[in-house]
């Protein structure tokens, strides 16, 4: 895949299926809160603005009812950054410590770094590198589907059947 957001959505979608396939029944849909961002050049720091956000992410995720939260970290150091790879590193231990700070298991959140050669491009049409983003996914034991039709939760697609 070209871009860091279309690697992040299949990454994404891989975790879905895996949860949906250990769902045992062919009725699915998509939980999760979401994130992504664009940092200044050679920061590893998580700027405020977005810890609020995934502080608010984390809120609605911990309202879904008999689940864990896992956390997909995916973060990138774009090629012309100093030294990209460590900067991808260190943004994603920044987040994984904040994540962990919010209260997500350890070992119930999964990284994933890259090196950026391209900018994406936005809804806009601007270029933009989106070096971190951040999905709250349940963790349901035998499966999240009950989340499906459950009043508190609001799925990001439609249930399957």
């Amino acid at each position: 895949m070209r871009n860091y957001w279309q690697r992040f959505q299949a990454l994404y979608c891989v975790f879905s299926l895996f949860l949906a396939a250990g769902i045992g029944n062919a009725s699915a849909c998509t939980i999760s809160e979401d994130m992504v961002s664009s940092l200044p050049p050679n920061s590893r720091e998580i700027p405020n603005v977005d810890r609020v956000k995934i502080a608010k992410m984390m809120a609605t995720a911990k309202q879904w009812p008999n689940a864990e939260i896992g956390g997909i970290v995916y973060t990138g150091g774009y090629i012309k950054e100093r030294n990209p790879r460590a900067v991808a590193a260190a943004r994603a231990s920044e987040l994984r410590s904040y994540l962990v700070q919010l209260g997500v298991g350890e070992t119930n959140i999964w990284i994933d770094t890259r090196i950026i050669t391209e900018p994406d491009v936005d809804d806009r049409g601007n270029a933009t590198l989106n070096q971190i983003a951040v999905s709250l996914v349940p963790i349901c034991e035998g499966g999240c589907e009950r989340l499906c039709n459950d009043p508190l939760v609001t799925p990001n697609t439609e249930a399957i059947r």
